[in-house]
């Protein structure tokens, strides 16, 4: 009710900000000249307006106020400078320096502007929420064109970015009629740097050591991290390149426990007759991740004015993101026809029950690699022409790729042994913990080994995204009037997404091995003794750290021999198959998961810049409109569903058998004008007032958009999904009202309101039907829902120069976002009623404090996001609500001469952990640690 009513009071709060605002400038003190310019410029302008520049070794030291700035105060001041002049409202991180970004991440940066969140795994940030709208709903670009990506869906995945590649970061939280639409939640547009920004010649490298420990303190071994640009320009100005180069590799750990999400609707009456409607875990399953995370990056620029009055941009950037991960589990799978005894709450949540005695349990011992090989790259070419002094035309064309083609070499398979002669009991432990088994066989016993599942290849898609884009630019600027400048452009782009899957032919292994039909001995397969160490910190009481392991290439070769398949009941089809298979278990290309989006999209665009005086105070008013035409072809192939076979070794999985394949295609079209305005008004020197309106999309995503069907064989859980190629956009009504105070250079206040009225969210719709007798679940993405979301930003920067020498060097900075929706529900809300949610709502804040003075800079940074709704349709499609969490990270530098520095960099300092739950509080789902990670090193200038 509390957050509701702060919510409703957004526009009165901006109101009387605006009021007092106002009131201030009586101030004659603060009083400006109506012609002065309401902002200082941003320190790239090199005007007038400038703090004073002094030379040093050849190269400019910007002085402030009299004070040197460098370091973080120097991000910290450039930064604040785009925020200020922007028009629009507009939120930046910029680096120290070239090559010297303040996170190891892009996305961690990220993360510490106003209403930035960001989603994590594997030790790092990978993915960010703007103002409550998850990835999917925010536009990423590359020095202002479309970033290809290699996740399946839109949402952009950061990590594959290199930070010492980036200058800058900014997020652009209200709509320009010249920036691509695509984002309601906001728009990234990642900056490189620019050799004609670097005067003369510029070197700078770094190398590090890092350590990446699970544990309280550093263990393992130290990896490497290095990075180094260099540039040149000439005289003259007119000519300079840039290269630069980074290698990082970290040796990582990671420790989860999950459940795969919770069954419901089941009925065990004939226990309790008020037990219709019980929920079970899907199986509960620890696993111990060893991964090496290897990314590697190059870029390199171009600027040439060849005559006065021309100007040739050539920029390209290419990464690499390799996980090589193997993952040691351990699992204990449910049957829901297995259950005896049981005890639930009022919810329907099991909080007891007793398993049979018949060993349809099983300790399953998981062996999985899902690798990923993630490559990204971008080169454009921009042509400027200034026809004369008030008149420019530029072109700018750009080709972007991505890329992950690891499917054929991911795997998933279990070896087990029944759970004969006990009674295994479950017991839910409540919200903080895991569920656990106890009564379990021994977990170390290599003497009844049986195969059971699953597959070579298929644990994820080979994907290729693939954009081309040019844009035509013509502005033109006016020295006399109101009107100030007009910009028209025209745009084209085309986008191609492709998915395959590479797995194994399903009869060869599921098809016939599961159910633990075939018995393996110990050593043919090298089965051995686990040790997991503290699993999660004993997450799952009494989760075992010690089970077996065993070389899956040993495996797969047992299995393809005949002391193993001669144990099957039909070995001689067996035979044939592998022999047609290659003698193997190679996993080849499914046609049937193959999908394929093509978007062509056309765009038209007018923008105008007002200036004027209000009150004897300057205004800036930007208006636009952008005219967007989308057309969508999504092809496939269709696989007929002949026959289902329950199968008899493994009674909770079934076997289908397919027709012939078939090319199938699909289309759908839309189009959408989109009008935006963003108005600026200095109430004094200090006191920023703005405003803005505009309507956005954001378009569908890919995966629903595919003309692929495709199915799920658990009898108790069959379900059949389709996409739809007729989605339209989601679509927005934005309105934004934000004052800011700017104290110095390096310190303001901030505070701003925003509201967007989104309709058409694509909700899936689940219905009943049957298909060759059997029950399914069918799952279609439907135009369906719409949604107000409000939300208050509150931002403060302050550096505290008035106190006394040391402590002048101090500094702060904080913000808190809360957003809220007309669409909001708890997680029992939607999973029991149906409701719908909008995904990725939820507060967040961000608290760091830092200091720089002399030789010494160091930075503590405390980020903090609240609980939110992760997907409406997690597994077993439940409602997935992630539980709040906050992380501490570190930063320090000693600088040992002017151009030589040490460095030391720690993240996640407090061992934080990651929890998930689904619908209700005591049904946890998924929990995971990361540990922390430390690096030390020496960079270097010249």
């Amino acid at each position: 009710m509390q957050r509701h009513i702060l919510a409703g009071s957004i526009h009165q709060a901006l109101f009387v900000a605006t009021v007092i605002a106002c009131v201030a400038t009586g101030n004659n003190a603060y009083a400006q000249d109506a012609n002065a310019s309401a902002t200082a410029p941003a320190a790239s302008q090199g005007t007038a307006a400038d703090p004073a520049k002094e030379k040093k070794d050849g190269k400019e030291v910007v002085q402030l106020n009299g004070v040197s700035v460098t370091g973080q105060l120097a991000s910290i001041r450039r930064a604040q400078a785009i925020k200020q002049d922007a028009t629009g409202v507009v939120d930046a991180v910029s680096a120290e320096e070239a090559g010297k970004f303040p996170d190891p991440n892009v996305a961690d940066a990220l993360q510490r502007v106003p209403g930035v969140a960001v989603d994590r795994g594997g030790g790092e940030s990978s993915r960010i929420t703007v103002r409550g709208f998850g990835p999917d709903f925010v536009n990423v670009l590359l020095n202002g064109r479309t970033m290809a990506t290699d996740a399946t869906d839109r949402a952009f995945n950061f990590d594959i970015l290199p930070s010492q590649l980036i200058s800058t970061a900014e997020v652009r939280k209200t709509a320009s009629a010249d920036v691509a639409e695509g984002g309601i939640g906001g728009t990234v547009n990642i900056i490189t740097a620019r050799p004609l920004d670097l005067k003369g010649f510029h070197v700078s490298a770094s190398v590090a050591g890092v350590n990446d420990s699970l544990k309280a303190s550093p263990t393992g071994g130290i990896t490497p991290r290095a990075s180094v640009l260099l540039s040149n320009t000439n005289a003259d100005g007119t000519f300079g390149w840039l290269i630069a180069g980074m290698y990082d590799r970290r040796d990582h750990r990671e420790q989860s426990m999950n459940t795969s999400g919770w069954i419901t609707g089941l009925n065990y009456s004939q226990i309790n007759p008020a037990y219709t409607n019980i929920a079970l875990p899907q199986t509960l399953s620890g696993s111990d991740y060893m991964q090496t995370r290897t990314r590697r990056g190059i870029s390199g620029a171009i600027d040439w004015k060849p005559i006065e009055n021309l100007t040739v941009k050539l920029d390209t950037m290419i990464s690499n993101y390799k996980i090589d991960s193997k993952y040691h589990a351990f699992g204990s799978y449910m049957n829901t026809s297995d259950v005896q005894a049981l005890t639930a709450d009022g919810n329907g949540t099991a909080l007891s029950y007793t398993r049979g005695n018949t060993g349809v349990l099983a300790n399953d011992y998981i062996e999985e690699s899902n690798p990923r090989n993630a490559y990204n790259e971008q080169t454009g070419l921009n042509i400027a022409y200034q026809i004369n002094n008030s008149t420019v035309i530029d072109w700018d064309t750009a080709v972007s790729r991505a890329w992950n083609k690891e499917s054929a070499n991911g795997y998933f398979f279990v070896v087990g042994t029944r759970n004969v002669g006990v009674n295994p009991v479950w017991t839910n432990n409540g919200s903080s913990q895991l569920p656990s088994y106890s009564n379990l066989i021994s977990t170390t016993d290599t003497s009844n080994l049986r195969a059971h599942c699953c597959s070579l290849g298929g644990e994820s898609p080979n994907v290729s995204d693939r954009i081309l884009q040019s844009k035509l630019h013509l502005g033109k600027s006016f020295t006399d009037g109101v009107l100030a400048q007009l910009d028209f452009g025209v745009e084209g782009l085309k986008r191609t997404k492709t998915e395959v899957t590479w797995r194994s032919p399903n009869s060869l292994l599921c098809g016939e091995y599961c159910g633990y039909v075939a018995a393996i001995p110990g050593s043919a397969i090298n089965a051995r003794i686990y040790n997991a160490g503290t699993m999660v910190d004993g997450i799952s009481p009494g989760y075992p750290t010690q089970w077996l392991t065993y070389d899956v290439p040993k495996l797969l070769a047992y299995l393809a021999s005949p002391a193993a398949y001669n144990q099957l009941p039909n070995a001689a089809a067996f035979a044939a198959k592998l022999a047609a298979n290659g003698g193997g278990f190679t996993a080849r290309p499914d046609a049937s998961s193959y999908s394929q989006v093509e978007e062509r999209t056309k765009s038209a665009y007018g923008k105008a810049n007002f200036q004027g005086n209000l009150m004897a105070k300057p205004w800036t008013l930007e208006v636009g409109l952008r005219y967007s035409k989308t057309d969508t072809t999504s092809r496939a192939y269709s696989v007929p569903l002949e026959a289902i076979t329950i199968n008899p070794n493994d009674t909770s999985n079934a076997i289908p058998t397919y027709g012939s394949l078939a090319p199938v295609s699909a289309t759908g079209s839309y189009s959408n004008w989109l009008p935006s305005a963003n108005f600026k008004w200095s109430l004094r020197d200090d006191i920023i007032f703005r405003a803005a309106v505009s309507k956005t999309v954001t378009r569908p995503d890919l995966s629903n958009l595919s003309a692929a069907t495709s199915y799920n064989f658990r009898p108790a859980t069959q379900g059949v999904t389709e996409g739809n190629t007729e989605l339209k956009p989601y679509t927005s009504k934005n309105y934004d009202l934000g004052l800011e105070w700017y104290l110095s250079d390096t310190s303001y206040l901030a505070i701003g309101g925003f509201e967007k009225k989104v309709s058409n969210f694509t909700t899936l719709v689940t219905t009943k039907t049957t298909i060759l007798g059997f029950p399914f679940d069918l799952t279609r993405p439907i135009n369906l829902n719409s949604a107000t979301i409000k939300g208050v930003e509150a931002a403060a920067t302050y550096q505290f120069t008035w106190l006394p020498a040391p402590f002048d060097g101090l500094g702060a900075s904080a913000n808190y976002t809360h957003v809220t929706s007309s669409a909001s529900a708890k997680s029992n809300d939607v999973g029991v009623g149906g409701k719908f949610a909008v995904p990725g709502i939820g507060d967040s804040a961000n608290v760091s404090g830092y200091y720089e003075k002399g030789p010494f800079q160091v930075r503590l940074a405390y980020n903090w996001r609240d609980a939110y709704l992760e997907t409406i349709s997690g597994d077993e499609s439940q409602p997935t609500t992630v539980k709040a969490y906050g992380q501490l990270d570190m930063s320090a530098s000693y600088k040992l001469m002017d151009n030589v520095s040490l460095f030391f960099d720690a993240t996640n300092l407090t061992r934080e952990k990651v929890s998930k739950y689904q619908v209700y509080l005591n049904r946890p789902s998924y929990a995971e640690i990361n540990g922390r990670t430390l690096s030390a090193g020496i960079r270097a200038s010249w």
